[in-house]
């Protein structure tokens, strides 16, 4: 060897031992910069997670005051005597808390827990506080019961605004250990919750020593402890409610810690980091480092070692070069299982590679073999035909033309021991091709694809569902708005029929008025189905809501009559509606929503009831739970097609129908069901369904709602009195029975026409004669008008004889008046319409019921002017009417911005009350009451200082808009307007605001 190659040989180590330092150095500048990461990255995990938990705990204060509020509430609702007050009442209340235990101090501070146990708490700072009206959270290292740490929510007990106790909710050490307790990466760690002068409320201590200490300043800055924080800064840290990261050392442990202010409450929440995850992270990144140093070493002195044999065999160079492929190849050979040349024209194969192959399949030999081998191992049937002609030499040559680069295959394999499935690549090679351009021999390699594959066949899955949801969707959503035109057309083709049979009784004010009242009907039906598709949104974005007012119970039922009546009639369905023991007709609720859930539910009876079937309707009063609010069941029956069991799972899904041939032509929304159940649980109610194929369907609706008082009647003129009742059904007769007995009448019934002429005739014989008469209409044999022709035979012209009925009976009204009859009642029989009907035709001082427009002619506000804001000319017009009716004088502003503009040149106490319509072009409602707010302060509605109005501070507005959900009211009278009144216009509604600001 001569020199000049020693010198290079020199020279070649050198530069490798070079490049080895600087490894090593940046080695040792890794693990150094990575342990700094390290710790960086903890302290912000720390502060993260003890952050979180701090919103948690404030969280979980506040629904644990609200929870001991609202027990206390409840029992306080209870309570008829103050000296009633005892543990015992809160007992069965307390089950329902998540407290350790609930107490009950007296006002002399003897407490009692619901576990019989007595103490005496007129030294508790909860006591004292309590008892002064106060309500908070106490905390203390000794409690009455237990001698530990507790936690305690406190609320005073009033009866009558006077505070007659305290009741508390209270959380033991123990519980509230198993609230603070965290563990990062699997290793337990210590929480601290203290007051700010360090006192420990609460702790989840990961350490005995650390465990039994009573102050947060003990733990960490004591003797025997070194920390980076001193005690007095840490106690500063306390006092300020600062937030502070130290390390420390002490014998509850080594770690770092974080402090910080709980929000909303003045304590502190202190965790601990311990250092053993952190060195554990460390360690890990440092070997992992050395792992990686050893792996560059062993490459660095392969390369050295590879440089050394070149140079010393120099003479042998092509050996060097057939070493340096192999090391390649073998270090390309780790990506893949197995490797394998296959000669196309010997027919014969060789691995060089065979990972997971099994002694029966030789190394190398005949093509054919290893054709058959792999036959027997593929997945199924079809994998196996399929690789079975891509593994022949025709097809590997077909497919490997010139300028092919390579062959993928991609197929399944199935362990035949124990079952397991594997996706496998396989890409052939071409090593060499024939004069004619034609592959002789490829490389095969195969490589486990089985993660890469399932991933691939979860994203193509997930894609899928996606795709089909979207599509159902798309398809909800043209089935949708294709059959919206039904349940539209319903009340349109009422309203048209309804307005024909007025136009041809324009002499009959009393038939033109029932007509307008059920067009009135059918026009709040029609505006209720637009609501409904609105109301899909609201539900979806959490915002339906409910308005609170007055109404009768009777009137919402007969609503729903008469909307349903005609689609009942027209189907020739029997309806059967049955009332028991109604003692509270006058409510107070939302009887829009409430007509909604009846008429989506009857509605869906009457559409899968087939021709001949019954639709029934029941209502109960049961007895309430709530002080104050009346219980309602209200259960809707047919004899339908009935549902499966798996569909009434999904029936209250929006867009859900069932997949039955039965039903699939009758048109619907498929929003009904859905509005139905957000509505009754937004009324505090149930719903439930009961259903059979081919039987039919029962749904039970349970609200509450509020009570107020009725009018009271003089029922003195009707004690006593005999009437005869006749149905053919028994249920119906004794229902109107009951009634007739709770307004002090005393009934008899009888079950068919026949029996109630005989009846009569009888009564008339013994001098025991009925002063009324009640026949239901549509009676098997003898109808009730039939009945009524004889029996007005019978008796004189004066005894009053009632037709009953729960259909319309304006087709037959002319004929039974012809008979004598005088009254008709609909079903279900309620007391007020019946007290009402009874005194009328019994008693002569019930005044006749005032129509809307003698309503307007009675109401005189001459000498008030109000200033109307409606951008529509019709509406406008028609407002200003009915307004100018009642002696108004009415200005009309076209939108808000004119109203504010006439507002302000106008002297002041000029206009009495503003109207104000919502959406309006230039200037909206909301905007313009917003304006003539700020008016009074002295902003005009540019930003331009104006003089102040004061009497646009106080002046009466009132919303008149078509925006009439709760949260449109909420938002109107943010925006600084009085009242709300929605369109269409109600002219009770309009006269009480009227008295109401006028």
């Amino acid at each position: 060897m001569t020199e000049t190659d020693n010198k290079i040989r020199r020279g070649r180590i050198i530069i490798a031992l070079i490049a080895l330092a600087v490894v090593v150095a940046a080695f040792f500048l890794f693990i150094t910069m990575n342990n700094d990461r390290i710790s960086a990255q903890n302290a912000q995990y720390l502060e993260g997670s003890t952050q979180q938990s701090a919103r948690r705990i404030s969280e979980w204060m506040t629904d644990s005051q609200t929870e001991v509020r609202l027990l206390t509430s409840l029992y306080e609702s209870s309570l008829t005597d103050p000296d009633e007050a005892s543990i015992d009442g809160i007992r069965a209340l307390a089950a329902y808390t998540k407290f350790s235990y609930v107490t009950f101090s007296d006002a002399t501070g003897m407490t009692y827990d619901d576990r019989g146990r007595t103490a005496d708490a007129s030294d508790r700072d909860y006591f004292v506080r309590g008892m002064e009206g106060e309500s908070g959270v106490y905390a203390t290292d000794s409690s009455l019961f237990y001698d530990d740490l507790s936690i305690i929510f406190y609320t005073p007990l009033k009866y009558q605004d006077e505070v007659i106790g305290v009741i508390a909710g209270a959380y033991r050490e123990d519980s509230m250990k198993d609230f603070l307790a965290t563990n990062f990466f699997g290793e337990k760690t210590s929480t601290f919750l203290c007051a700010r002068d360090g006192t420990v409320v609460a702790h989840s201590a990961a350490s005995e020593a650390a465990g039994g200490v009573l102050s947060a300043f003990e733990i960490y800055t004591n003797e025997g402890s070194t920390s980076e924080i001193s005690r007095a800064e840490l106690e500063e840290a306390f006092s300020d409610g600062a937030s502070v990261t130290f390390d420390y050392r002490s014998p509850a442990g080594s770690g770092m810690a974080y402090v910080m202010k709980l929000p909303d409450y003045d304590w502190m929440l202190m965790r601990t980091f311990p250092i053993s995850i952190t060195e554990g992270m460390q360690s890990r990144a440092a070997l992992a480092g050395v792992v990686l140093v050893g792996l560059v070493g062993g490459a660095l002195a392969l390369v050295a070692g590879y440089l050394l044999v070149q140079t010393m065999r120099q003479r042998s160079r092509l050996l060097s070069e057939s070493e340096h492929v192999t090391s390649i190849v073998y270090s390309s050979l780790a990506l893949f299982q197995r490797f394998a040349v296959i000669d196309l024209e010997k027919n014969t194969y060789e691995y060089l590679k065979d990972e997971s192959i099994k002694d029966d399949l030789p190394r190398n030999g005949d093509y054919n073999m290893f054709r058959y081998y792999w036959q027997t191992r593929f997945y199924n049937e079809e994998e196996c035909a399929r690789m079975k002609e891509a593994l022949t030499p025709e097809y590997i040559q077909a497919q490997l033309t010139e300028g092919v680069p390579y062959l993928h295959l991609e197929y399944r394999l199935e362990d035949p021991d124990t079952g397991v499935v594997a996706w496998n690549q396989a890409s052939m090679i071409p090593l060499q091709r024939n004069a004619d351009g034609v592959v002789t021999s490829v490389l095969l390699s195969v490589q486990d694809v089985t993660d890469v594959k399932e991933r691939e066949i979860a994203q193509h899955n997930a894609l899928q569902d996606a795709f089909n949801e979207a599509e159902r969707a798309s398809r909800a959503k043209t089935d949708f708005l294709n059959s919206m035109s039904h349940d539209i057309r319903t009340p349109m083709n009422s309203i048209m029929g309804l307005t024909a049979i007025a136009s041809m009784y324009v002499d009959d004010p009393e038939r033109v008025k029932d007509c307008l009242t059920k067009i009135t009907t059918s026009s709040r039906h029609l505006l209720g189905l637009i609501n409904e598709v609105l109301d899909m949104a609201k539900i979806e974005s959490g915002n339906l809501g409910l308005s609170e007012e007055d109404f009768d119970l009777p009137e919402t039922v007969e609503s729903l009559l008469s909307i349903m009546t005609p689609q009942i009639n027209d189907k020739k369905l029997n309806l059967k509606v049955e009332i028991a023991d109604i003692q509270h007709e006058h409510v107070v609720g939302d009887p829009m929503r409430l007509q909604q859930v009846f008429v989506n539910i009857m509605g869906n009876s009457v559409k899968f009831t087939p021709e001949g079937g019954t639709v029934s309707l029941r209502i109960k009063e049961l007895p309430s739970r709530v002080k104050g609010s009346g219980c309602y069941e209200f259960t809707f029956s047919d004899t339908g097609c009935g549902m499966s069991e798996d569909f009434v799972k999904t029936v209250f899904e929006p867009f859900t129908r069932a997949n039955d041939s039965r039903v699939t032509k009758v048109e619907g929304t498929g929003l009904g069901m859905s509005i139905v159940r957000s509505v009754v649980n937004l009324m505090n109610g149930t719903i439930d369904v009961k259903s059979k194929l081919g039987e039919g369907t029962t749904f039970t609706v349970t609200v509450y709602m509020k009570l107020r008082e009725g009018d009271e009647h003089d029922l003195t003129p009707l004690e006593g009195l005999h009437v005869l009742v006749a149905d053919d059904e028994v249920e119906a007769c004794e229902s109107a029975c009951e009634v007739l007995k709770s307004i002090g009448m005393e009934p008899d019934y009888v079950l068919s026409g026949d029996d109630a002429v005989a009846a009569v005739r009888d009564s008339e014989k013994n001098a025991r004669s009925y002063v009324a008469i009640i026949l239901d209409w549509k009676m098997p044999g003898k109808s009730g008008i039939e009945a009524a022709r004889e029996i007005r035979e019978i008796v004189s012209d004066d005894m009053p004889i009632i037709i009953l009925s729960a259909y319309d009976w304006t087709a037959v009204e002319q004929e039974a008046r012809s008979v004598g009859v005088d009254a008709f009642i609909a079903k279900p029989l309620f007391r007020s319409r019946l007290v009402h009907v009874m005194k009328g035709l019994l008693a002569t001082d019930e005044p006749e019921p005032v129509s809307e427009y003698e309503v307007l002619q009675q109401s005189d506000f001459s000498g008030h002017r109000v200033l109307l804001t409606e951008d529509n000319s019709i509406a406008a017009a028609i407002a200003l009417d009915i307004m100018g009716m009642t002696g108004l004088e009415v200005d009309h502003a076209e939108n808000g911005r004119v109203a504010v503009d006439t507002l302000l040149d106008a002297e002041p106490g000029h206009y009495d009350l503003v109207f104000m319509d919502i959406q309006m072009p230039v200037m909206n409602g909301y905007e313009a009451a917003n304006a003539i707010r700020a008016a009074a302060e002295g902003k005009g509605p540019d930003g331009i200082a104006i003089d102040p109005r004061p009497d646009l501070g106080t002046i009466p507005v009132v919303a008149l808009t078509a925006d009439a959900f709760a949260d449109d009211v909420a938002r109107a009278r943010a925006a600084g307007m009085n009242a709300h009144m929605s369109k269409p216009m109600e002219i009770e509604l309009l006269i009480k605001t009227l008295k109401e600001w006028l």
